[in-house]
């Protein structure tokens, strides 16, 4: 009489691997980063201090395009052509310094105002500010034209290249090209022209430190001329 062979025990069968989308943990982690993502760069292309593209209305004769404390202890008022090569430098490489060091900390006003000199485009640019700020965007398009800044009068700063812009952004395009069509800025701009060059103002960029004039891309003397108030 032969022995029974023991028989080997069977092996439970494998479950097929479920794919990660169908896994609510996963699929609800990478839902959750894509959102996070897409907040934090619609914040960082729209968002500036005191902005929003919510509303669409005419600004006063009296406005101003600034950002810090209203009642810091410093204003700078800061005369800029979106042509000029040396206000590009200042605008994307020093500004940000004097924001984190200064606005940001409640110590500096910073005004901003067009001083268009160079040309057609430059007037086109700087009333289509305005048009933006119509609509709670001054800053936010200040950086844009900066960031398409092609040389001067060369098509950059194209009406049509204006309107596409302020669409890029997330303004209203139609309302935004009603208004520069118009030309309802035209003479603020010549307002702050005429203001810079009643202030010693001959050169961008230039910048009005509590009263003092400093000329030119000079960080260092506009940090100095900032502190020295401070003392």
């Amino acid at each position: 009489m032969s022995a029974k062979r023991p028989q080997k025990p069977t092996k439970p069968a494998k479950k097929p691997a479920v794919p990660w989308y169908r896994q609510p943990m996963l699929l609800g982690i990478a839902v959750g980063g894509v959102v996070i993502v897409g907040l934090i760069v619609l914040t960082v292309v729209l968002s500036r201090p005191g902005e929003s593209f919510q509303v669409t209305r005419p600004v006063g004769s009296d406005f101003l395009p600034e950002m810090g404390d209203p009642n810091a202890p410093v204003t700078v008022y800061e005369y800029a052509d979106f042509q000029c090569p040396a206000c590009e430098v200042f605008a994307r490489q020093y500004k940000p310094r004097i924001e984190k060091a200064y606005i940001k900390t409640g110590r500096v006003r910073l005004v901003f105002r067009n001083f268009a000199f160079l040309g057609q485009e430059s007037l086109w640019a700087a009333e289509a500010t305005y048009c933006a700020a119509e609509q709670g965007g001054f800053w936010a398009y200040h950086d844009k034209l900066f960031a398409n800044q092609r040389g001067e009068n060369r098509g950059a700063f194209s009406k049509p290249n204006l309107v596409r812009f302020a669409r890029e952004l997330g303004l209203k395009a139609e309302d935004f090209q009603i208004c520069l069509d118009s030309g309802r800025y035209r003479e603020k701009v010549q307002d702050d022209i005429r203001e810079g060059q009643q202030r010693g103002v001959n050169y961008t960029p230039s910048f009005i430190v509590n009263g003092e004039l400093i000329r030119g891309v000079d960080y260092l003397g506009l940090r100095e001329a900032i502190e020295r108030n401070f003392r």
